[in-house]
């Protein structure tokens, strides 16, 4: 059944995949079909799927170390997926270093995912800017647009658009090697005092109208396929000759 279900989702071969998804329906959803289903046989076959060549990266952000708590790249859970926290715990999986926006990667480019060093969560040498330059797709499994797309931030943070500015933030940090430092990471956030809401309605028009996103619905999951490389684009194109106005709004969320 498992197999069936992901027969049905667009994935190529060799490519490089992001991954998140909601995790309680689609934890329902997958025990409907198999009551035995867990997590890793579901990655495994992602990772059957994909082949030797491709990489897949599934978002573990942690937003605490934002409010002084502790990062463990070890040991801290992601807050956004079920999917992620499981990768953590295997052993193909390496996690990527920013410790508000990392990923769980395996696969080709895992090592040179697991390497980059940004300080900022958005930033060029980011792994978001990877996953550009690789002209990877992000699959949303049952998340809105609006909750899900934060590849826009990394758009946004390279436009260096005027409704959100650069922040820094001084927390301890665990490595891989067990050291624990005080350190200090940059995330491009919003204008709260100004009223800046996040506000992609208009952005999932632009997409579909513009072949970078596809949206379907499998084992009543839906599922929104996007180009990153393609998406990029058309979010550059918005906050150029648009104002943004795809991407923000001032007021209530």
């Amino acid at each position: 059944m498992i197999n069936d279900f992901i027969d049905k989702l667009n994935i190529e071969k060799g490519s490089v995949l992001l991954l998140t998804e909601n995790s309680l329906t689609f934890l329902v959803t997958m025990k409907k079909m198999d009551k035995t289903f867990n997590f890793n046989i579901f990655i495994d076959k992602l990772i059957e799927k994909l082949g030797e060549e491709g990489t897949l990266l599934i978002q573990t952000f942690d937003w605490r170390f934002c409010s002084g708590k502790k990062f463990d790249i070890l040991n801290s859970k992601s807050q956004t997926s079920f999917l992620g926290n499981t990768a953590l715990k295997r052993d193909d999986f390496i996690r990527t270093k920013h410790p508000i926006y990392s990923f769980a990667v395996t696969g080709k480019y895992k090592d040179k995912l697991a390497n980059l060093n940004n300080i900022g969560a958005f930033d060029k040498d980011s792994p978001f800017a990877f996953i550009y330059t690789k002209k990877a797709k992000m699959m949303i499994i049952d998340i809105p647009l609006q909750n899900s797309f934060t590849f826009v931030h990394h758009v946004e943070d390279i436009e260096q658009v005027s409704y959100r500015y650069n922040k820094s933030f001084t927390s301890k940090y665990i490595d891989d090697k067990g050291i624990e430092n005080n350190k200090t990471y940059d995330m491009y956030v919003r204008d709260i005092e100004n009223n800046v809401v996040t506000y992609f309605k208009p952005l999932e028009k632009l997409l579909i109208d513009n072949n970078a996103m596809d949206i379907y619905t499998v084992k009543e999951l839906v599922i929104r396929d996007i180009d990153l490389h393609k998406a990029y684009h058309i979010i550059e194109d918005d906050i150029r000759n648009n104002n943004a106005k795809s991407l923000y709004k001032i007021g209530e969320s």
